[in-house]
């Protein structure tokens, strides 16, 4: 079986890994933009993020789309930003199957990534699914316990991905939702930027932790929109993923916010990650979908105002505080 994985970062690398250990008959090709990285990788067997580990023979790097099979089981792990632009240039059937493993909105159009397989693309929704969960690629390449959720309409191919992905380190569950799985992974990226200016203003624990059980609570206003099952938002993609990336040190969302509140600029914090933080593009089409349908999203209108509107995260804390009073739920 061939596997093609459209993304050489730490996220498609660790997928590609962890499909061809378990799978070692399959070959895995692994898709990079940049030519010379590619054969790097290639030549040295080792990702330059992931340092410890050795990238198992039956995984191919390429810069080439044609060195691709269209027809094999895709998996989208590039930021959502970049999907538009890569799937314009790659060649795919209608039988193509994809897992999409990024998280949050197409940036043009305010579509979640499988709106944008559907409607620019015309990707049937029964191949379509979605990975998602707390999972850092730093530790599951460590093989350290985690888990994860398949979503996919098509209950057949969710139980083969299940059975694909599966391992004793690795434990994956599957779900019908595959707009709630979306929605949480994508928005919990937003809450982790303001989790980090927490820890970088040096706020403490109570508020740290009253802002992410807020930020839940922001999880759920799109419930109605997105018609999507609360559970699927108390589940892995959701309050999962949002208690990984609010308090890891893995986080690229929680450390931008770090950053930006020990008094970096946006562009000074994006440049020291390194790597792209998904919450930045995440919360400009957040604060356009709040405002457009009148939703209570303050957390993450607050952290608009700082990346977007100059706005003082020690103004943005006040003006959280001072709201009016309300029922908790």
């Amino acid at each position: 079986m061939i596997i093609n994985i459209l993304g050489a970062g730490t996220w498609g690398t660790t997928i590609g890994c962890l499909i061809a250990k378990n799978n070692p008959n399959y070959k895995i090709n692994i898709w990079q933009r940049n030519q010379s990285k590619s054969q790097m990788i290639s030549s040295s067997r080792q990702h330059e993020n992931l340092p410890n580990h050795r990238m198992p023979e039956n995984i191919n790097f390429t810069s080439n789309f044609n060195n691709l099979d269209g027809e094999s089981l895709t998996i989208i792990a590039v930021p959502t930003s970049a999907v538009s632009n890569i799937l314009s240039s790659y060649s795919f059937t209608k039988k193509t199957k994809f897992i999409i493993a990024c998280k949050g909105f197409d940036i043009t159009s305010g579509w979640l990534p499988s709106q944008l397989l559907e409607v620019k693309y015309k990707v049937l929704a029964e191949n379509i699914s979605i990975l998602s969960g707390p999972n850092h690629a730093e530790e599951i390449i460590d093989n350290k316990p985690s888990a994860a959720v398949i979503a996919s309409t098509n209950e057949k191919l969710a139980k083969d991905l299940q059975k694909l992905f599966f391992h004793r380190n690795f434990r994956v569950y599957t779900s019908s939702d595959v707009m709630g799985v979306q929605v949480g992974a994508a928005v919990k990226n937003v809450i982790a930027i303001a989790s980090g200016l927490c820890v970088g203003l040096e706020l403490g624990d109570n508020a740290q932790a009253a802002l992410v059980s807020r930020g839940m609570n922001e999880l759920a206003t799109l419930k109605n929109l997105y018609r999507i099952n609360i559970k699927s938002l108390y589940g892995l993609s959701g309050l999962g993923d949002l208690i990984a990336t609010c308090y890891s040190k893995h986080s690229r969302n929680r450390k931008l916010g770090y950053l930006i509140g020990k008094g970096k600029t946006l562009h000074e914090s994006k440049k020291e990650v390194g790597m792209v933080s998904e919450g930045v593009n995440t919360c400009k089409i957040l604060y356009d979908i709040s405002t457009e349908h009148k939703l209570n999203m303050p957390i993450c209108n607050e952290v608009y105002n700082i990346l977007f509107s100059n706005t003082n995260p020690k103004e943005s804390i006040y003006n959280l505080m001072t709201r009016s009073l309300k029922i908790e739920n």
